[in-house]
């Protein structure tokens, strides 16, 4: 009888920790003026986010991407690094390219290839993934070229970010500078582009900077910087794009001077698309906003305070309940309860200190 009683209870605790492992997912944390990269608990029950620890001692680590496999995890430093069970991060190695310092970094679907957006240097690079989780040498690089109407920002080629579509069969660059999207055909396995053509984002100052793709590859969501807008691009077989619209973020009338966007998510139910405002001069103009999905008209559903200073970067945690807003120059991360049926957002009330502020935040699990 004890027996069988005894075992029931292990049975009982190990259900209940399992569950509460499961609830937990663990955060890492991109920067820019801090010592390297941070990582965080979230705990997905209670929506508490622990204090962020030092993962990894490293530069120019701004913006950083994690393997499919959840081993590796690669930084716009152009380097790779081994996900180790504590949260901390074992460097591996580090490459480098003549565009300077990479602004993005990002991986194809099958996690055989890097590539990064340089935006000083105008231009993208892909690296082949080894097999110990290193980079190669850069298989692919190109400059882009051009300028756009905006008479400080677009006096030349500035790639801001590289994605690649759900197929994985193309890779595309948001230029800021230029205002294209830069099309590159991919081969995962060898880790290199090949130029494909672009798309233009019609209107001028509009600074393409991040994009995402809806859940079957076949609609483009990208954020436009200067313009605080998103628009929309339908996607041909062969990699191509079809401009269909552009939507401010802000509401009609909304005082745009100062101000710019960046960055956009989709929600992990595919219905909702958001996007992050900045205000440049600290008047608490800072904001999320939160859109239907284009099958779905694509109506702007709302304009929220981001509670944060300069949210360079926010990401929906795996269950799709909360937010987490970082705010780069307030140095803290505000958190945000996300309403699954609506997509509207209820601040929590609480915030995290983040000494020297994040700009990149990407979950584990």
């Amino acid at each position: 009888m004890k027996t069988v009683l005894f075992t029931q209870l292990t049975l009982a605790s190990t259900a209940l920790l399992m569950t509460a492992c499961a609830s937990t997912s663990r955060v890492y944390f991109g920067t820019q003026k801090s010592k390297g990269i941070y990582f965080a608990d979230f705990d997905a029950q209670t929506g508490e986010l622990s204090t962020p620890a030092l993962a990894a001692e490293t530069k120019g680590c701004g913006f950083i991407a994690i393997h499919p496999n959840k081993e590796l995890l690669y930084s716009t430093g152009t380097t790779a690094f081994k996900i180790n069970t504590d949260g901390s991060l074992t460097e591996l190695n580090t490459q480098t390219t003549e565009g300077g310092g990479a602004c993005h970094v990002s991986l194809d679907k099958t996690g055989q290839c890097v590539m990064t957006a340089h935006y000083g240097g105008g231009a993208v690079a892909s690296y082949q993934i080894q097999d110990d989780g290193s980079l190669s040498a850069p298989k692919s690089f190109f400059k882009h070229e051009g300028s756009g109407t905006h008479p400080k920002r677009q006096k030349k080629a500035y790639a801001h970010s590289v994605f690649v579509n759900p197929a994985n069969t193309h890779a595309y660059a948001a230029d800021l500078g230029i205002d294209k999207i830069m099309i590159y055909q991919l081969d995962p396995k060898a880790g290199t582009l090949s130029a494909a053509g672009f798309a233009e984002v019609p209107g001028g100052s509009m600074g393409p900077r991040h994009m995402k793709w809806n859940q079957d590859g076949s609609l483009l969501y990208l954020l436009n910087e200067l313009d605080l807008s998103v628009s929309i691009f339908k996607a041909a077989e062969n990699g191509q794009l079809e401009f269909v619209k552009t939507a401010s973020t802000l509401p009609e009338g909304g005082d745009k001077s100062e101000m710019t966007c960046a960055e956009i998510r989709i929600h992990p139910n595919g219905r909702f698309i958001y996007a992050s405002n900045r205000d440049l001069t600290e008047q608490g103009r800072d904001s999320i906003s939160v859109f239907t999905r284009f099958e779905d008209g694509f109506e702007r559903l709302e304009t929220t305070p981001a509670q944060v200073w300069i949210p360079r970067n926010f990401n929906i945690d795996p269950t799709g309940k909360w937010m987490l807003v970082g705010g780069m120059k307030s140095h803290n991360i505000a958190l945000f309860e996300v309403d699954q049926k609506t997509g509207r957002l209820t601040f929590t009330e609480k915030k995290v200190p983040f000494e020297g502020g994040p700009i990149c935040i990407e979950f584990l699990d």
